[in-house]
């Protein structure tokens, strides 16, 4: 018998918020991090975990608060950074996206090689969740002044690749970042936001 080809679900992105924190927590119960460059770092999930549990309300605080800090893996000094956090939602909890530059600005810290991040919890991978997530954040990074976001992805990240050439991107360049090292080759996308500016 034939597979039958499901029609993907649209989502939509939410502010989190404690009424839909419930989600967040079940996912990182389940070994997902919201940093995809630590998927694999179980001590790191348990420690989030901990934290939301022990105060819900200050790990939400500290989730949302949009004006952080940010070390660089250079030696210069912490850069502040406007971080614009939201949940890919479907009717439950399916992942996590960001935006993210510096004030005033669209530079980004040294650290950060793009203005986006995100993470889909794994039984919502496929779907083409991660595609409709950027999208809807294009008119958010419009809005915010942006004409363009820079999206990056590893170059064996085949999968990441796709779902940024879907939303649009336009690959400029490749190679390392000093966020990974010298032996990670990174793809640098840049993303219109159609805000005509």
């Amino acid at each position: 018998m034939a597979k039958q080809k499901t029609t993907p679900r649209s989502i939509i992105l939410i502010e989190p918020s404690l009424p839909n924190l419930s989600g967040f927590e079940d996912a990182l119960a389940k070994g997902w991090s919201p940093d995809p460059r630590r998927q694999t770092d179980r001590a790191y999930v348990e420690a989030e975990l901990v934290t939301l549990r022990h105060d819900r309300a200050g790990f939400l605080t500290r989730l949302t608060s949009g004006d952080v800090i940010a070390t660089s893996v250079s030696d210069r000094e912490p850069q502040r950074l406007v971080l614009r956090p939201f949940w890919i939602w479907d009717g439950e909890f399916c992942g996590y996206i960001t935006f993210r530059h510096m004030p005033r600005t669209g530079l980004l810290p040294l650290h950060l090689p793009g203005h986006v991040g995100y993470s889909i919890v794994p039984w919502k991978q496929g779907r083409g969740y991660a595609t409709q997530a950027l999208r809807l954040l294009l008119p958010i990074a419009a809005q915010a002044g942006f004409e363009r976001i820079s999206v990056i992805c590893n170059e064996d990240n085949l999968a990441s690749r796709r779902v940024i050439e879907k939303a649009g991107g336009l690959l400029h360049h490749a190679g390392p970042d000093p966020s990974d090292g010298p032996d990670t080759i990174k793809l640098f996308f840049w993303l219109a936001t159609g805000s005509g500016l």
